[in-house]
């Protein structure tokens, strides 16, 4: 029996080795788990500002191409043009708001009629 225990002590000293190195290897797997998680987490935030920011940008170049179309108008041209005389800056003005005039939109009474009228055909 005495020779059996000599064959036990290296083979139980291997086992233990070897659970301790899986032991080790778990260890290092949940702590990569866990940051993937927060890099998951990290990325979807960015992603988030990133499409906000896109969003933001894509307003900002409207608005400039806005501004730049005003600034490049003919009106804005006379009405800044310090060689102008002041009546045909009125001039420029006046058929500039001319040009503007937007359709105005229907009143809601005119809105429920047509609906009315469409609903009869």
């Amino acid at each position: 029996m005495a020779a059996w225990i000599w064959v036990l002590i290296p083979i139980v000293a291997i086992l233990v080795g070897g659970f301790s190195e899986w032991l080790k290897f778990k260890e290092k797997q949940s702590k990569l788990g866990t940051s993937a998680h927060e890099l998951e987490k990290t990325v979807a935030v960015l992603q988030g500002a990133l499409a906000q920011v896109e969003q933001r940008a894509q307003t900002l170049v409207e608005r400039v191409q806005n501004l730049e179309t005003i600034v490049t108008s003919q009106t804005w041209d006379a009405l800044h043009d310090p060689s102008l005389p002041p009546p045909q800056k009125e001039r420029a003005l006046a058929q500039s708001q001319r040009r503007l005039e937007l359709p105005k939109e229907p009143s809601d009474e005119q809105k429920a009629a047509r609906l009315a009228q469409q609903l009869k055909v």
